[in-house]
Protein backbone atom coordinates (compact mmCIF):
# COMPACT_ATOMS: atom_id res chain seq x y z
CA UNK A 1 0.00 0.00 0.00
CA UNK A 2 1.05 3.21 -0.80
CA UNK A 3 1.07 6.64 0.86
CA UNK A 4 -1.65 8.58 -1.55
CA UNK A 5 -4.03 4.41 -1.07
CA UNK A 6 -3.60 5.70 2.97
CA UNK A 7 -4.45 8.89 1.99
CA UNK A 8 -7.84 8.00 0.25
CA UNK A 9 -8.94 6.03 2.92
CA UNK A 10 -8.70 9.00 5.66
CA UNK A 11 -10.54 11.03 2.98
CA UNK A 12 -13.26 8.52 2.96
CA UNK A 13 -13.35 8.06 6.27
CA UNK A 14 -13.60 11.91 6.75
CA UNK A 15 -16.44 11.92 4.15
CA UNK A 16 -14.34 14.47 1.92
CA UNK A 17 -15.14 11.68 -0.96
CA UNK A 18 -18.64 10.22 -0.24
CA UNK A 19 -18.25 7.80 -2.47
CA UNK A 20 -15.39 5.86 -4.48
CA UNK A 21 -13.95 7.87 -6.83
CA UNK A 22 -10.50 9.40 -7.48
CA UNK A 23 -9.33 12.66 -5.66
CA UNK A 24 -10.09 15.49 -7.18
CA UNK A 25 -6.76 16.80 -7.58
CA UNK A 26 -2.99 15.93 -6.67
CA UNK A 27 -2.91 19.28 -4.81
CA UNK A 28 -5.54 17.37 -2.25
CA UNK A 29 -3.21 14.50 -2.00
CA UNK A 30 -0.19 16.72 -1.42
CA UNK A 31 -2.15 18.61 1.64
CA UNK A 32 -3.14 15.08 3.06
CA UNK A 33 0.30 13.89 2.84
CA UNK A 34 1.33 17.50 4.78
CA UNK A 35 -0.94 16.20 7.67
CA UNK A 36 -0.34 13.01 7.72
CA UNK A 37 3.42 13.46 8.35
CA UNK A 38 2.76 16.23 10.83
CA UNK A 39 0.47 13.01 12.69
CA UNK A 40 3.63 10.83 12.39
CA UNK A 41 5.69 13.48 14.33
CA UNK A 42 3.33 13.64 16.98
CA UNK A 43 3.39 10.03 17.19
CA UNK A 44 7.25 9.45 16.99
CA UNK A 45 7.76 11.53 20.43
CA UNK A 46 5.33 9.11 22.04
CA UNK A 47 6.48 5.93 23.33
CA UNK A 48 2.86 4.62 22.82
CA UNK A 49 3.47 4.29 19.23
CA UNK A 50 6.60 2.50 19.21
CA UNK A 51 5.99 -1.03 18.97
CA UNK A 52 9.65 -1.75 19.46
CA UNK A 53 13.45 -0.95 19.86
CA UNK A 54 16.23 -1.48 18.05
CA UNK A 55 20.18 -2.09 19.46
CA UNK A 56 22.75 0.01 16.89
CA UNK A 57 26.53 0.01 17.37
CA UNK A 58 28.85 2.36 17.24
CA UNK A 59 32.54 3.38 17.81
CA UNK A 60 33.89 5.76 20.68
CA UNK A 61 36.14 8.37 19.52
CA UNK A 62 38.75 8.44 22.42
CA UNK A 63 38.89 12.05 23.92
CA UNK A 64 35.83 13.20 22.17
CA UNK A 65 32.51 15.15 24.47
CA UNK A 66 29.89 14.94 23.83
CA UNK A 67 29.29 12.10 20.39
CA UNK A 68 26.59 13.67 18.22
CA UNK A 69 23.99 11.38 17.46
CA UNK A 70 21.55 12.20 14.71
CA UNK A 71 20.80 12.28 10.54
CA UNK A 72 23.90 12.64 7.95
CA UNK A 73 26.58 12.78 10.96
CA UNK A 74 29.91 11.33 10.07
CA UNK A 75 32.91 10.12 12.75
CA UNK A 76 33.40 10.70 15.42
CA UNK A 77 30.22 11.04 15.52
CA UNK A 78 26.77 8.66 15.06
CA UNK A 79 24.80 8.72 11.72
CA UNK A 80 21.40 7.75 12.87
CA UNK A 81 17.84 8.70 10.92
CA UNK A 82 15.63 9.99 12.61
CA UNK A 83 17.37 11.36 16.01
CA UNK A 84 16.48 9.29 18.64
CA UNK A 85 13.95 11.25 21.29
CA UNK A 86 15.97 8.97 24.19
CA UNK A 87 18.31 6.44 25.13
CA UNK A 88 16.32 3.35 26.71
CA UNK A 89 19.55 1.22 27.55
CA UNK A 90 23.55 1.38 26.53
CA UNK A 91 26.18 -1.13 26.73
CA UNK A 92 29.70 -0.77 26.13
CA UNK A 93 31.14 -3.51 23.68
CA UNK A 94 34.16 -4.50 25.41
CA UNK A 95 36.82 -6.53 23.38
CA UNK A 96 37.62 -10.55 24.46
CA UNK A 97 36.45 -13.73 23.75
CA UNK A 98 33.97 -14.36 23.43
CA UNK A 99 32.87 -10.19 23.19
CA UNK A 100 30.78 -8.74 26.67
CA UNK A 101 28.51 -5.81 27.00
CA UNK A 102 29.03 -3.65 30.03
CA UNK A 103 26.16 -2.02 30.88
CA UNK A 104 26.06 1.88 31.40
CA UNK A 105 23.57 3.82 33.69
CA UNK A 106 21.44 6.09 32.01
CA UNK A 107 21.13 9.46 33.91
CA UNK A 108 18.89 12.12 33.74
CA UNK A 109 20.02 15.89 33.66
CA UNK A 110 19.90 16.44 37.23
CA UNK A 111 22.52 13.62 37.90
CA UNK A 112 24.80 15.28 35.43
CA UNK A 113 24.59 18.91 36.74
CA UNK A 114 25.63 17.05 40.63
CA UNK A 115 28.42 16.02 38.46
CA UNK A 116 31.67 18.29 39.63
CA UNK A 117 34.26 16.76 37.54
CA UNK A 118 32.30 16.39 33.67
CA UNK A 119 36.04 16.33 32.11
CA UNK A 120 37.42 13.41 33.89
CA UNK A 121 38.43 10.62 31.52
CA UNK A 122 38.34 6.76 31.83
CA UNK A 123 39.10 3.40 30.03
CA UNK A 124 35.41 2.44 31.08
CA UNK A 125 32.53 4.77 31.17
CA UNK A 126 29.82 4.33 33.56
CA UNK A 127 27.35 6.80 33.31
CA UNK A 128 25.47 8.43 30.10
CA UNK A 129 23.37 11.71 30.16
CA UNK A 130 21.38 12.36 26.41
CA UNK A 131 20.41 15.66 26.11
CA UNK A 132 17.49 15.04 22.97
CA UNK A 133 18.89 18.47 21.50
CA UNK A 134 17.94 19.11 17.60
CA UNK A 135 18.94 18.87 14.95
CA UNK A 136 21.01 15.79 16.82
CA UNK A 137 21.26 14.85 20.19
CA UNK A 138 24.21 14.56 22.29
CA UNK A 139 25.72 11.67 24.54
CA UNK A 140 27.90 12.71 27.60
CA UNK A 141 29.61 9.74 28.91
CA UNK A 142 31.22 10.11 32.26
CA UNK A 143 33.78 9.32 32.10
CA UNK A 144 35.13 10.59 28.82
CA UNK A 145 36.22 7.21 27.08
CA UNK A 146 39.84 6.81 26.55
CA UNK A 147 39.74 3.55 24.45
CA UNK A 148 37.95 3.43 21.09
CA UNK A 149 35.60 0.58 22.20
CA UNK A 150 32.36 -0.41 21.03
CA UNK A 151 28.77 0.93 22.08
CA UNK A 152 25.28 -0.33 21.44
CA UNK A 153 22.55 2.17 22.30
CA UNK A 154 18.52 1.14 22.10
CA UNK A 155 16.33 3.58 20.80
CA UNK A 156 12.74 3.14 19.80
CA UNK A 157 11.59 2.17 16.75
CA UNK A 158 8.82 4.85 14.45
CA UNK A 159 7.15 5.36 11.27
CA UNK A 160 9.11 7.42 8.75
CA UNK A 161 7.79 10.43 7.34
CA UNK A 162 5.97 10.17 3.87
CA UNK A 163 8.55 11.97 1.24
CA UNK A 164 6.61 11.22 -1.67
CA UNK A 165 3.20 9.90 -2.91
CA UNK A 166 4.02 6.30 -3.69
CA UNK A 167 5.63 5.46 -0.43
CA UNK A 168 5.37 2.33 1.17
CA UNK A 169 3.20 2.08 3.69
CA UNK A 170 4.64 -0.61 5.99
CA UNK A 171 3.97 -0.93 9.87
CA UNK A 172 2.69 -3.81 11.99
CA UNK A 173 -0.99 -4.77 12.55
CA UNK A 174 -3.35 -1.91 13.65
CA UNK A 175 -1.55 0.78 12.60
CA UNK A 176 -3.57 1.52 9.28
CA UNK A 177 -6.56 1.40 10.87
CA UNK A 178 -4.86 4.10 13.64
CA UNK A 179 -3.21 6.11 11.47
CA UNK A 180 -5.72 6.66 8.99
CA UNK A 181 -9.02 6.78 11.13
CA UNK A 182 -6.84 9.51 13.17
CA UNK A 183 -6.04 11.49 10.23
CA UNK A 184 -9.38 11.61 9.29
CA UNK A 185 -10.31 13.07 12.75
CA UNK A 186 -7.98 15.56 11.90
CA UNK A 187 -9.07 15.69 8.60
CA UNK A 188 -12.64 16.82 9.36
CA UNK A 189 -11.33 20.02 10.80
CA UNK A 190 -9.34 21.07 8.13
CA UNK A 191 -11.18 20.33 5.49
CA UNK A 192 -14.77 21.69 7.47
CA UNK A 193 -16.87 18.35 6.62
CA UNK A 194 -19.16 17.15 9.28
CA UNK A 195 -17.71 14.65 11.77
CA UNK A 196 -19.22 11.30 10.87
CA UNK A 197 -20.92 9.26 13.50
CA UNK A 198 -18.67 6.69 15.40
CA UNK A 199 -15.52 7.73 13.99
CA UNK A 200 -14.21 9.25 16.84
CA UNK A 201 -15.07 5.79 18.48
CA UNK A 202 -13.55 3.55 16.26
CA UNK A 203 -10.05 5.78 15.96
CA UNK A 204 -10.16 5.42 19.69
CA UNK A 205 -10.46 2.01 19.74
CA UNK A 206 -7.99 1.65 16.80
CA UNK A 207 -5.13 3.29 18.85
CA UNK A 208 -5.89 1.22 21.83
CA UNK A 209 -5.22 -1.60 20.10
CA UNK A 210 -1.60 -0.84 19.38
CA UNK A 211 -1.13 0.96 22.51
CA UNK A 212 -2.17 -2.28 24.10
CA UNK A 213 0.76 -4.37 22.57
CA UNK A 214 3.67 -1.28 22.96
CA UNK A 215 3.02 -0.48 26.21
CA UNK A 216 4.11 -3.52 27.89
CA UNK A 217 4.27 -4.42 31.87
CA UNK A 218 7.60 -3.51 33.29
CA UNK A 219 9.42 -6.00 34.75
CA UNK A 220 9.58 -5.19 38.63
CA UNK A 221 10.97 -6.30 41.61
CA UNK A 222 10.57 -6.49 45.42
CA UNK A 223 12.79 -6.46 48.30
CA UNK A 224 10.04 -8.81 50.16
CA UNK A 225 9.42 -11.31 47.82
CA UNK A 226 9.66 -14.80 48.68
CA UNK A 227 9.60 -13.56 52.29
CA UNK A 228 7.60 -15.39 55.12
CA UNK A 229 6.52 -14.19 58.26
CA UNK A 230 4.04 -15.73 61.07
CA UNK A 231 0.48 -14.55 60.81
CA UNK A 232 -0.68 -11.92 63.29
CA UNK A 233 -3.43 -12.27 65.23
CA UNK A 234 -6.88 -10.14 64.21
CA UNK A 235 -8.87 -8.45 66.64
CA UNK A 236 -12.26 -9.84 67.24
CA UNK A 237 -14.34 -6.52 67.01
CA UNK A 238 -17.39 -8.44 68.04
CA UNK A 239 -15.68 -9.07 71.48
CA UNK A 240 -13.36 -6.53 71.80
CA UNK A 241 -10.75 -9.01 72.41
CA UNK A 242 -7.35 -10.15 70.76
CA UNK A 243 -7.30 -13.75 70.17
CA UNK A 244 -4.51 -15.66 72.35
CA UNK A 245 -4.71 -12.45 75.19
Amino acid sequence: MQCKDVLYIAFREARILKRPQAVDSSLELQDGMIYGNQQLDYWSARGCYAWTTTFNVFTLTAGHQPHLIGPNLVSPDFALTPRPVNIQSASLMLSGNPQTDQPINIRDKDWWAAQRVKSMTSSVPTDLYYEPDVASGQIWLWGIPSMPYGIRLETIVTLGQFQSLTDAFIAPPAYLAAFTLTLAEELVDIWGTEMPLNLERRARVARAALQSNNNLAPRIASADWGTFTQPSADFNWMTGTIPGI
